[in-house]
């Protein structure tokens, strides 16, 4: 197990004391550590206490009029994405959708499902179109890899897992997790547009990670310190090959009553592999009771995306996963394929905030 020196070194800012006063005090005037008491937040709901009426959105008549009108215009758009923006329509109902959508997001349960848009029946550029233009008016998009590209399909692309290949591009089940965990600068939102669905399989799962922290609190005090403390975060080969591949991230943040969060069990536990490091007796309880408060089935949802449904949600307090899935084995008209938006009130639209040198643009 490397020492603390030597984690200060590879993570520089941070200490590598596992200090839980340190966690569970004040700092610079804002309550930043453990808290005393359970975080009062809409994102933190109960299953068994929302129904489906309180986080789908039927997307307005007049609104469909107008993506029609967007996606017709767009069909055979070929230009970087990025010179779309949504001022330059004329959609006052989509406009006010999305201020409501913004609203849910910001103060609601903190997750949205649009239902639905006419996917099948528009081009595969209208469908980018009409989707990039809908997140920028929640967020600016913002890369999702190193390469730049910020439209991201979820598909099954037959690639093996390895290092560096993430599991959205098979069709393996996902644990619930949160978008761009590895990141020092996650992102604020992600969404996912269901353009086609699986044969079989693929169940969306949603969980309240505000919910999985106060059950944390009330039940296991001592191992929610530990998760305000940092692990190592394999950053999936998402960076400057001469750059270190781990980051030195916290699971749970807080400023005030504010609760940011990033968890994925199985980044961190390849985080120390890749550093040769190992798992501290209190981080792997930590962990665990984390993973059993996640999956609780009173802080988790499921459900399966309908083709033209899009959900978005509050990424560092609502985790996704989804289920295994299966294909056609004669891919006529394609597999499974959602395609996905990262979002950041603000910081940049590079992976992990503004680096000193951006690769080459690509959407």
């Amino acid at each position: 197990m490397a020492d603390s020196n030597t984690r200060e070194r590879l993570a520089p800012g941070f200490s590598g004391k596992f200090a839980q006063d340190d966690a569970r005090q004040d700092r610079g005037g804002n309550e930043r550590g453990v808290p005393e008491k359970p975080l009062q937040m809409g994102s933190g709901w109960r299953a068994s206490h929302i129904s489906e009426a309180d986080w789908r959105v039927e997307i307005p008549a007049e609104a469909l009029r107008e993506f029609e009108i967007i996606a017709g215009a767009l069909a055979e758009y070929d230009e970087p994405l990025d010179e779309l923006n949504p001022d330059g329509f004329d959609w006052p109902a989509t406009t006010d959708l999305m201020a409501d959508v913004r609203s849910r997001l910001n103060d609601g349960l903190g997750f949205v499902l649009l239902d639905r848009m006419p996917v099948e029946t528009w081009t595969d550029p209208a469908n980018r179109a009409v989707t990039w233009l809908l997140n920028t008016m929640i967020a600016p998009p913002i890369m999702q890899k190193w390469n730049g590209h910020r439209v991201y399909d979820v598909k099954d692309t037959g690639a093996k897992l390895e290092y560096g290949v993430r599991r959205s591009v098979t069709n393996l089940s996902q644990e619930v997790h949160t978008d761009g965990s590895f990141l020092a600068m996650t992102p604020d939102f992600f969404s996912l547009t269901c353009i086609r669905q699986a044969e079989a399989g693929g169940t969306s799962l949603i969980s309240s990670l505000v919910s999985a922290h106060n059950d944390l609190l009330e039940n296991h005090p001592e191992h929610l310190a530990r998760l305000y403390e940092p692990f190592w975060w394999d950053r999936q080969a998402e960076h400057d090959p001469a750059e270190q591949r781990a980051n030195w991230l916290p699971v749970f943040t807080r400023d005030g009553n504010t609760l940011s969060a990033r968890y994925y069990d199985d980044y961190i536990r390849k985080g120390y592999g890749l550093m040769n490091d190992e798992i501290d007796a209190a981080g792997l309880a930590a962990l665990e009771a984390m993973r059993e408060a996640v999956e609780s089935p009173q802080n988790q949802i499921e459900f399966r995306l309908q083709p033209g449904q899009m959900i978005c949600a509050q990424n560092m307090q609502i985790a996704h996963g989804r289920t295994g899935f299966r294909d056609p084995s004669v891919k006529t008209e394609g597999g499974r394929l959602l395609l996905r938006y990262w979002l950041r009130k603000e910081g940049g639209i590079a992976l992990d905030g503004v680096p000193e040198k951006l690769p080459a643009m690509a959407d």
